[in-house]
C-alpha cells in the first residue's frame, strides 16, 4: 500500500523485499510478508442492504464491517488486514493510518513518490479529492497506479479518508492490469459497506 513492492501471492508464498518508506509515510506493503494463518471472520450485516451477488459483508476482528468476495480469506499483519483471492492475484487491505497530522491526500502522495523511487514501471494513473460522491468523506482522496511485477503488470486503486470515528484510513484494491476494472468494482463494494469500529 504505502512503499512495499506487493505482489498479490498467497501469504504462504515468499515475502517481497522490505521498503522504507518516505518520512511521514506509513510503512505498509499490498501483499503481507509472511502472514499468519487465516483468521476467520464473521458475518454481519452492516445495513438493511444486501451485498451484491458474489459478495458477503464480515464484522472484522478489528471491528470493523466490510463486504468482500465471498471466496475471499483474511490475513492479518502489523501492515494491516488484507482479504486475499483464492489464486493470491488480488487483494483488498484495510489500513489504519497513525502517524499525526499526516492528512489522506499527504498519505497517498507520500504513497506514489516512494512507488516511482521503488516499483519497476511505475505510473501513477490520478491522484485526485474525491467530490462528487455523496458518501464520501469531505477528505477522501484517490490515488491509482500501476506498475510492473513478475512478468506482469498490476493495477491498483487505493482510497484514504477519515472515518466517522475519528480514524484515517486506507482501503485499496489491488489485482492483475488485464481484470481492470474489477479492483474498482471490489473497492466500491468494500466502501459501500465498511463501517468503522475500535481498531
Amino acid at each position: 500500500l504505502w512503499g512495499g513492492d506487493g505482489d498479490g501471492k498467497n501469504p504462504a508464498a515468499a515475502p517481497p523485499g522490505s521498503v522504507s518508506a518516505p518520512e511521514g509515510t506509513p510503512e505498509t506493503t499490498e501483499t503481507p510478508p509472511d502472514a499468519p494463518t487465516p483468521a476467520p471472520t464473521t458475518s454481519a450485516t452492516p445495513s438493511d442492504d444486501v451485498p451484491p451477488p458474489g459478495y458477503r459483508a464480515v464484522k472484522d476482528l478489528k471491528s470493523f464491517t466490510i463486504a468482500i468476495p465471498e471466496d475471499w480469506h483474511r490475513t492479518e499483519t502489523d501492515q494491516g488486514v488484507f482479504y486475499n483471492a483464492p489464486d493470491g492475484r488480488s487483494l483488498l487491505q484495510v489500513f489504519v493510518v497513525t502517524e499525526d497530522g499526516l492528512t489522506p491526500y499527504e498519505a497517498l502522495r507520500g504513497t506514489s513518490r516512494d512507488g516511482k523511487a521503488t516499483k519497476p514501471g511505475y505510473e501513477e494513473i490520478s491522484l485526485e479529492r474525491i467530490t462528487g460522491e455523496p458518501d464520501a468523506p469531505a477528505d477522501t482522496v484517490e490515488l491509482v497506479y500501476a506498475y510492473d511485477r513478475d512478468g506482469g503488470r498490476r493495477k491498483v486503486v487505493d482510497r484514504a479518508f477519515t472515518a466517522p470515528d475519528g480514524n484515517h484510513y486506507a482501503i485499496l484494491a489491488a489485482g492483475p492490469e488485464e481484470d481492470w476494472p474489477k479492483q474498482r468494482e471490489v473497492l466500491r463494494v468494500a466502501l459501500e459497506f465498511f463501517e468503522p469500529g475500535p481498531y
